[in-house]
């Protein structure tokens, strides 16, 4: 019997970047990972969620340790992995975009 195709899709994918878990990205290969990144986080994090596998309260905790605005709806892990990989990638292209302004590297 095959399996479903999420379910085969997520495995293929674990062992695409579990082979090329040391790639040496630049800065632009960086931010391209990261933005696709945040899609297979959006959908790992709402399956998370379906399955209710984080604790609320664990969640709760890192919404107000990492000082994320405050949020009216339910904590969810969609909300801290997305939130988390949004503000890395806002970094990164800060960070690349001064380096390119300034000349430094």
């Amino acid at each position: 019997m095959h399996g479903h195709p999420q379910v085969e899709a997520f495995r293929q994918a674990a062992e695409l970047m579990r082979a090329e878990r040391y790639w040496h990205r630049n800065d632009d290969d960086e931010i391209e990972f990261l933005r696709a990144l945040a899609g297979v986080v959006s959908e790992v994090a709402y399956h998370l969620d379906a399955y209710q596998a984080m604790d609320p309260d664990g969640l709760a905790a890192y919404v107000c340790a990492a000082r994320l605005r405050p949020w009216a709806g339910t904590v969810s892990a969609e909300l801290l992995l997305v939130t988390a990989v949004d503000n890395v990638i806002e970094r990164r292209i800060a960070t690349v975009s001064a380096a390119r302004n300034t000349g430094g590297q």
